[in-house]
Protein backbone atom coordinates (compact mmCIF):
# COMPACT_ATOMS: atom_id res chain seq x y z
CA UNK A 1 0.00 0.00 0.00
CA UNK A 2 1.31 3.38 -0.96
CA UNK A 3 0.89 6.08 1.62
CA UNK A 4 -0.79 9.29 0.41
CA UNK A 5 1.65 12.05 -0.57
CA UNK A 6 4.71 9.91 -1.22
CA UNK A 7 4.05 9.49 -4.90
CA UNK A 8 3.27 13.19 -5.31
CA UNK A 9 6.53 14.23 -3.60
CA UNK A 10 8.61 11.87 -5.75
CA UNK A 11 6.98 13.21 -8.86
CA UNK A 12 7.95 16.77 -7.86
CA UNK A 13 11.69 15.99 -7.41
CA UNK A 14 12.57 16.32 -11.14
CA UNK A 15 10.83 19.71 -11.24
CA UNK A 16 12.63 20.90 -8.11
CA UNK A 17 16.00 19.69 -9.43
CA UNK A 18 15.42 21.44 -12.75
CA UNK A 19 14.53 24.70 -10.95
CA UNK A 20 17.66 24.50 -8.78
CA UNK A 21 19.84 23.87 -11.85
CA UNK A 22 18.25 26.78 -13.70
CA UNK A 23 18.92 29.08 -10.73
CA UNK A 24 22.53 27.90 -10.52
CA UNK A 25 23.03 28.57 -14.22
CA UNK A 26 21.42 31.96 -13.95
CA UNK A 27 23.62 32.80 -10.98
CA UNK A 28 26.72 31.64 -12.86
CA UNK A 29 25.83 33.84 -15.82
CA UNK A 30 25.44 36.82 -13.54
CA UNK A 31 29.00 36.53 -12.19
CA UNK A 32 31.23 39.45 -13.17
CA UNK A 33 34.28 38.86 -15.34
CA UNK A 34 37.61 39.00 -13.45
CA UNK A 35 38.85 42.58 -13.10
CA UNK A 36 41.68 43.54 -15.43
CA UNK A 37 44.99 44.46 -13.78
CA UNK A 38 45.70 48.18 -13.42
CA UNK A 39 48.51 48.06 -15.97
CA UNK A 40 49.11 45.76 -18.94
CA UNK A 41 51.86 45.66 -21.57
CA UNK A 42 52.03 44.33 -25.10
CA UNK A 43 54.79 44.49 -27.69
CA UNK A 44 55.17 44.13 -31.43
CA UNK A 45 57.76 44.88 -34.07
CA UNK A 46 57.31 48.20 -35.84
CA UNK A 47 57.91 46.41 -39.15
CA UNK A 48 56.72 42.83 -38.50
CA UNK A 49 57.16 41.71 -42.11
CA UNK A 50 60.71 43.03 -42.50
CA UNK A 51 63.59 40.54 -42.44
CA UNK A 52 65.52 40.34 -39.18
CA UNK A 53 69.31 40.41 -39.55
CA UNK A 54 72.28 40.08 -37.24
CA UNK A 55 73.61 43.48 -36.23
CA UNK A 56 70.49 45.31 -37.41
CA UNK A 57 68.17 46.84 -34.80
CA UNK A 58 64.63 45.53 -34.42
CA UNK A 59 62.39 48.50 -33.63
CA UNK A 60 59.68 47.67 -31.07
CA UNK A 61 56.31 49.24 -30.41
CA UNK A 62 55.49 48.77 -26.73
CA UNK A 63 51.98 49.61 -25.55
CA UNK A 64 51.39 50.39 -21.88
CA UNK A 65 47.68 50.11 -21.09
CA UNK A 66 46.40 51.87 -17.95
CA UNK A 67 43.08 50.19 -17.19
CA UNK A 68 42.17 52.54 -14.34
CA UNK A 69 40.19 55.82 -14.61
CA UNK A 70 43.05 57.85 -13.11
CA UNK A 71 46.75 58.35 -13.97
CA UNK A 72 49.18 55.80 -12.54
CA UNK A 73 52.52 57.03 -11.21
CA UNK A 74 55.54 55.09 -12.49
CA UNK A 75 59.28 55.82 -12.70
CA UNK A 76 59.99 58.05 -15.68
CA UNK A 77 61.25 55.71 -18.42
CA UNK A 78 62.90 58.61 -20.25
CA UNK A 79 65.27 58.95 -17.28
CA UNK A 80 65.32 55.36 -16.02
CA UNK A 81 65.68 52.88 -18.88
CA UNK A 82 65.02 50.04 -16.43
CA UNK A 83 61.37 51.04 -16.16
CA UNK A 84 60.64 49.76 -19.68
CA UNK A 85 63.25 47.19 -20.68
CA UNK A 86 63.68 45.14 -23.83
CA UNK A 87 66.07 42.21 -24.10
CA UNK A 88 66.66 39.36 -26.52
CA UNK A 89 67.71 35.73 -26.13
CA UNK A 90 68.92 33.69 -29.11
CA UNK A 91 68.57 29.94 -29.49
CA UNK A 92 69.27 27.69 -32.46
CA UNK A 93 72.37 29.67 -33.46
CA UNK A 94 75.00 27.95 -35.67
CA UNK A 95 77.04 25.44 -33.68
CA UNK A 96 74.95 25.98 -30.56
CA UNK A 97 76.52 24.15 -27.62
CA UNK A 98 75.18 24.97 -24.21
CA UNK A 99 72.16 25.86 -22.15
CA UNK A 100 69.62 28.59 -22.73
CA UNK A 101 70.29 31.85 -20.96
CA UNK A 102 68.43 32.38 -17.73
CA UNK A 103 65.83 35.14 -17.59
CA UNK A 104 67.06 38.50 -16.38
CA UNK A 105 65.75 39.71 -13.05
CA UNK A 106 63.54 42.79 -12.75
CA UNK A 107 65.01 46.22 -12.29
CA UNK A 108 65.18 47.14 -8.60
CA UNK A 109 65.46 50.92 -8.99
CA UNK A 110 65.46 53.52 -6.19
CA UNK A 111 65.87 55.42 -4.08
CA UNK A 112 63.65 57.95 -5.87
CA UNK A 113 62.67 61.57 -5.54
CA UNK A 114 59.17 62.72 -6.37
CA UNK A 115 60.30 64.23 -9.68
CA UNK A 116 61.59 60.81 -10.78
CA UNK A 117 58.02 59.62 -11.39
CA UNK A 118 55.66 60.43 -14.23
CA UNK A 119 51.91 60.10 -14.66
CA UNK A 120 50.76 57.36 -17.02
CA UNK A 121 47.33 58.48 -18.26
CA UNK A 122 44.34 56.14 -18.61
CA UNK A 123 44.27 54.24 -21.87
CA UNK A 124 47.21 53.39 -24.13
CA UNK A 125 50.67 54.94 -24.15
CA UNK A 126 53.23 53.87 -26.75
CA UNK A 127 56.93 53.54 -25.90
CA UNK A 128 59.63 52.84 -28.50
CA UNK A 129 62.52 50.50 -27.84
CA UNK A 130 64.90 48.48 -30.01
CA UNK A 131 66.98 45.33 -29.66
CA UNK A 132 69.84 44.20 -31.88
CA UNK A 133 70.33 40.45 -32.33
CA UNK A 134 74.03 39.55 -32.36
CA UNK A 135 73.58 35.97 -33.55
CA UNK A 136 71.44 34.28 -36.19
CA UNK A 137 68.74 31.94 -34.90
CA UNK A 138 65.44 32.17 -33.07
CA UNK A 139 65.14 35.43 -31.14
CA UNK A 140 62.88 35.64 -28.11
CA UNK A 141 62.34 39.30 -27.29
CA UNK A 142 61.13 40.04 -23.76
CA UNK A 143 59.74 43.42 -22.76
CA UNK A 144 59.48 44.19 -19.07
CA UNK A 145 57.75 47.05 -17.26
CA UNK A 146 59.02 47.54 -13.73
CA UNK A 147 57.63 49.59 -10.88
CA UNK A 148 59.89 48.64 -7.96
CA UNK A 149 58.35 51.08 -5.48
CA UNK A 150 55.75 53.79 -5.01
CA UNK A 151 57.80 55.59 -2.37
CA UNK A 152 59.99 58.64 -2.73
CA UNK A 153 62.36 60.27 -0.30
CA UNK A 154 62.30 64.00 0.38
CA UNK A 155 65.65 65.78 0.26
CA UNK A 156 64.22 68.46 2.55
CA UNK A 157 63.44 66.32 5.59
CA UNK A 158 64.87 62.93 4.60
CA UNK A 159 61.51 61.21 5.13
CA UNK A 160 59.91 58.65 2.84
CA UNK A 161 56.48 59.36 1.35
CA UNK A 162 54.08 57.22 -0.63
CA UNK A 163 52.69 58.34 -3.98
CA UNK A 164 48.97 58.56 -4.60
CA UNK A 165 48.03 56.10 -7.39
CA UNK A 166 51.58 54.73 -7.45
CA UNK A 167 51.92 51.47 -9.41
CA UNK A 168 54.26 48.72 -8.26
CA UNK A 169 54.93 45.39 -9.89
CA UNK A 170 56.71 43.67 -12.76
CA UNK A 171 54.88 42.70 -15.96
CA UNK A 172 56.18 41.18 -19.18
CA UNK A 173 55.35 40.60 -22.83
CA UNK A 174 57.22 38.50 -25.39
CA UNK A 175 57.50 38.11 -29.13
CA UNK A 176 59.69 36.04 -31.44
CA UNK A 177 61.59 36.70 -34.64
CA UNK A 178 63.67 34.51 -36.96
CA UNK A 179 67.09 36.13 -37.40
CA UNK A 180 68.42 35.16 -40.82
CA UNK A 181 71.64 33.13 -41.10
CA UNK A 182 73.04 35.50 -43.72
CA UNK A 183 74.55 38.97 -43.57
CA UNK A 184 72.26 41.91 -44.12
CA UNK A 185 72.80 43.74 -47.44
CA UNK A 186 74.30 46.66 -45.50
CA UNK A 187 76.74 44.43 -43.56
CA UNK A 188 77.73 42.59 -46.71
CA UNK A 189 78.44 45.87 -48.52
CA UNK A 190 80.54 47.18 -45.61
CA UNK A 191 82.59 43.99 -45.44
CA UNK A 192 83.24 44.03 -49.19
CA UNK A 193 84.43 47.62 -48.98
CA UNK A 194 86.77 46.80 -46.08
CA UNK A 195 88.18 43.80 -47.95
CA UNK A 196 88.84 45.98 -50.96
CA UNK A 197 90.63 48.65 -48.91
CA UNK A 198 92.68 46.10 -46.98
CA UNK A 199 93.94 44.70 -50.27
CA UNK A 200 94.74 48.16 -51.69
CA UNK A 201 98.50 48.88 -51.35
CA UNK A 202 97.81 52.62 -51.54
CA UNK A 203 95.75 52.62 -48.33
CA UNK A 204 98.02 53.44 -45.35
CA UNK A 205 98.49 50.76 -42.69
CA UNK A 206 97.01 53.03 -40.02
CA UNK A 207 93.79 53.32 -42.01
CA UNK A 208 93.65 49.55 -42.46
CA UNK A 209 94.05 49.04 -38.74
CA UNK A 210 91.26 51.51 -38.12
CA UNK A 211 89.00 49.65 -40.57
CA UNK A 212 89.58 46.40 -38.67
CA UNK A 213 88.75 48.17 -35.41
CA UNK A 214 85.51 49.49 -36.90
CA UNK A 215 84.50 45.95 -37.88
CA UNK A 216 85.42 44.75 -34.39
CA UNK A 217 83.22 47.43 -32.82
CA UNK A 218 80.17 45.83 -34.47
CA UNK A 219 80.80 42.84 -32.14
CA UNK A 220 78.33 40.49 -33.82
CA UNK A 221 78.65 36.98 -35.26
CA UNK A 222 79.44 38.05 -38.82
CA UNK A 223 81.99 40.64 -37.65
CA UNK A 224 83.81 37.82 -35.82
CA UNK A 225 83.67 35.59 -38.88
CA UNK A 226 85.03 38.41 -41.08
CA UNK A 227 87.96 39.03 -38.72
CA UNK A 228 88.90 35.35 -38.58
CA UNK A 229 88.78 35.01 -42.36
CA UNK A 230 90.85 38.19 -42.70
CA UNK A 231 93.44 37.03 -40.16
CA UNK A 232 93.72 33.66 -41.89
CA UNK A 233 94.28 35.31 -45.27
CA UNK A 234 96.95 37.79 -44.13
CA UNK A 235 100.68 36.95 -43.89
CA UNK A 236 102.41 37.20 -40.53
CA UNK A 237 102.98 40.79 -39.57
CA UNK A 238 101.39 43.84 -37.95
CA UNK A 239 98.21 43.71 -40.04
CA UNK A 240 97.54 40.07 -39.20
CA UNK A 241 98.20 40.88 -35.54
CA UNK A 242 95.70 43.74 -35.72
CA UNK A 243 93.01 41.38 -37.05
CA UNK A 244 93.76 38.79 -34.34
CA UNK A 245 93.60 41.48 -31.65
CA UNK A 246 90.10 42.42 -32.75
CA UNK A 247 89.13 38.75 -32.80
CA UNK A 248 90.38 38.31 -29.23
CA UNK A 249 88.08 41.16 -28.19
CA UNK A 250 85.11 39.38 -29.75
CA UNK A 251 86.15 36.12 -28.10
CA UNK A 252 85.68 37.94 -24.80
CA UNK A 253 82.28 39.19 -26.01
CA UNK A 254 81.53 35.58 -26.98
CA UNK A 255 80.48 36.09 -30.59
CA UNK A 256 83.80 34.67 -31.87
CA UNK A 257 82.97 31.24 -30.41
CA UNK A 258 83.56 29.57 -33.79
CA UNK A 259 87.15 30.88 -33.71
CA UNK A 260 88.09 29.47 -30.29
CA UNK A 261 90.11 26.55 -31.79
CA UNK A 262 91.91 28.94 -34.14
CA UNK A 263 92.80 31.28 -31.28
CA UNK A 264 94.38 28.39 -29.38
CA UNK A 265 96.50 27.64 -32.45
CA UNK A 266 97.75 31.23 -32.56
CA UNK A 267 98.41 31.13 -28.81
CA UNK A 268 101.03 28.37 -29.15
CA UNK A 269 102.77 29.79 -32.23
CA UNK A 270 106.05 31.62 -31.67
CA UNK A 271 105.41 33.94 -34.60
CA UNK A 272 102.27 35.34 -32.98
CA UNK A 273 102.81 38.66 -31.18
CA UNK A 274 103.75 38.02 -27.54
CA UNK A 275 101.10 40.31 -26.07
CA UNK A 276 98.45 38.60 -28.19
CA UNK A 277 99.59 35.19 -26.98
CA UNK A 278 99.32 36.33 -23.36
CA UNK A 279 95.87 37.85 -23.97
CA UNK A 280 94.60 34.63 -25.57
CA UNK A 281 96.05 32.52 -22.75
CA UNK A 282 94.49 34.64 -20.00
CA UNK A 283 91.12 34.63 -21.78
CA UNK A 284 91.28 30.84 -22.29
CA UNK A 285 92.14 30.31 -18.62
CA UNK A 286 89.24 32.51 -17.56
CA UNK A 287 86.89 30.43 -19.72
CA UNK A 288 88.26 27.20 -18.27
CA UNK A 289 87.77 28.61 -14.78
CA UNK A 290 84.08 29.05 -15.66
CA UNK A 291 83.96 25.38 -16.80
CA UNK A 292 83.96 26.51 -20.41
CA UNK A 293 80.76 28.51 -20.05
CA UNK A 294 80.82 31.71 -22.10
CA UNK A 295 78.16 34.38 -22.28
CA UNK A 296 77.56 35.41 -25.90
CA UNK A 297 76.78 39.12 -26.18
CA UNK A 298 74.34 38.79 -23.25
CA UNK A 299 72.00 36.92 -25.61
CA UNK A 300 73.01 33.27 -25.32
CA UNK A 301 75.37 30.84 -23.61
CA UNK A 302 78.05 28.78 -25.31
CA UNK A 303 79.95 25.98 -23.58
CA UNK A 304 83.34 24.91 -24.90
CA UNK A 305 83.13 21.26 -25.99
CA UNK A 306 84.99 18.98 -23.57
CA UNK A 307 87.77 18.09 -26.06
CA UNK A 308 88.46 21.79 -26.63
CA UNK A 309 88.62 22.45 -22.88
CA UNK A 310 91.08 19.58 -22.53
CA UNK A 311 93.18 20.91 -25.39
CA UNK A 312 93.27 24.43 -23.95
CA UNK A 313 94.43 23.10 -20.59
CA UNK A 314 97.16 21.00 -22.21
CA UNK A 315 98.28 23.95 -24.36
CA UNK A 316 98.69 26.20 -21.31
CA UNK A 317 100.63 23.45 -19.49
CA UNK A 318 102.91 23.06 -22.51
CA UNK A 319 103.48 26.82 -22.64
CA UNK A 320 104.97 26.72 -19.13
CA UNK A 321 107.99 25.22 -20.91
CA UNK A 322 108.00 27.77 -23.74
CA UNK A 323 111.46 28.84 -24.90
CA UNK A 324 110.46 32.46 -24.25
CA UNK A 325 111.21 32.80 -20.50
CA UNK A 326 108.75 35.68 -20.02
CA UNK A 327 105.94 33.80 -21.71
CA UNK A 328 106.74 30.58 -19.83
CA UNK A 329 106.57 32.50 -16.53
CA UNK A 330 103.21 34.01 -17.47
CA UNK A 331 101.91 30.55 -18.41
CA UNK A 332 102.98 29.15 -15.01
CA UNK A 333 101.35 32.09 -13.27
CA UNK A 334 98.15 31.59 -15.28
CA UNK A 335 98.09 27.86 -14.52
CA UNK A 336 98.62 28.46 -10.79
CA UNK A 337 95.75 30.92 -10.76
CA UNK A 338 93.56 28.45 -12.62
CA UNK A 339 94.36 25.69 -10.13
CA UNK A 340 93.97 27.83 -7.02
CA UNK A 341 90.75 27.16 -5.05
CA UNK A 342 87.91 29.58 -5.62
CA UNK A 343 87.38 32.07 -2.77
CA UNK A 344 84.51 31.17 -0.46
Amino acid sequence: MIRPGIGTACALWPLVAAAVLALARAGGGAQEAPARPPLEVSAAREAPDAAAYVGEALALRIVLRNNTPAPLMVPNWDHFAGTVQAGVRITGYPGEHGEAEEAAGPWEGGPFQKSDFRALPPGETVVSRAVTPMLPGKALVTVGVHGPTDEWRSLADGKAYRLENGWTGHIYATLTADVLPTESPATKARCEEVRKRLADPLVPAEQKGRLLAIVGEEKHYFAARFLRETADALPSGPMKDAAIWQLVKLAKVGTAYESFPRLLEWMVQDKTDQDIRVAIMEWAAESLGARGRVRVADQAWYIWPEPLQKQAREDIERLTRDRNPYFAARARETLEHLDSPAPK
